[in-house]
């Protein structure tokens, strides 16, 4: 009986732990893709962290001060934990932003006797992001993750976009381009990574 009762308190122990409290600030964007993109890869990782239980993720806003630098570093990501009362913040930079297209006719097709013609357009997105897990409990770096995501993506007679643009996955469209899946792709690896670590 006592063996049953050591059992199941270790079967609901885990769900009884409090969750893990994220605090997600804006990436830097090293790629030039344009600072509305910082926000909305954070914005893509605190969805990403909602999928799992054990962590409350949240998004903080970071406007700097006329004299204060735009860039976020350690020292500047714990008091901004601090402040929002969280455990951990992940501060981040998008190293790459990439979306090329190339378009190929494809062979003419007779229907009633007009011969009719296509291209074959090939959209190719590629996302490298850094994320750094930071304790705000310790005051400094855990680990840094660096991962990819790429997409391409072969239509006959469509216009896709290589604009980056707005990648929001609530709006229509936006989320099934081939830069949008290639962004959620880094993020599930970014955030599989941090989820392990914790």
């Amino acid at each position: 009986m006592k063996a049953f009762i050591v059992a199941l308190v270790l079967c609901i122990l885990p769900g009884l732990a409090p969750a893990q409290k994220i605090g997600i600030l804006p990436f830097e964007d090293a790629a030039g893709v344009g600072p509305a993109f910082g926000e909305q890869v954070a914005k893509f990782i605190r969805s990403e962290f909602l999928q799992n239980k054990k962590f409350l993720p949240k998004f903080i806003q970071h406007k700097p001060g006329p004299d204060e630098s735009a860039s976020i570093d350690v020292e500047k990501a714990v008091e901004l934990g601090k402040k929002n009362g969280v455990d951990y913040v992940v501060i981040g930079t998008i190293l790459e932003a990439e979306a090329t297209s190339s378009s190929n006719g494809v062979g003419g097709i007779s229907v009633l006797g007009q011969s009719l013609g296509s291209s074959l357009r090939t959209v190719s997105a590629t996302v490298t992001i850094q994320g750094d897990l930071i304790s705000v409990s310790k005051g400094q770096l855990i680990q840094s993750f660096r991962e990819t995501g790429s997409k391409t993506d072969n239509s006959v007679g469509t216009d896709v976009s290589t604009e980056w643009g707005s990648l929001n996955s609530d709006q229509k469209g936006g989320g099934n381009t081939p830069n949008a899946q290639a962004l959620r792709e880094a993020v599930e690896k970014l955030v599989g990574e941090i989820s392990e670590k914790l």
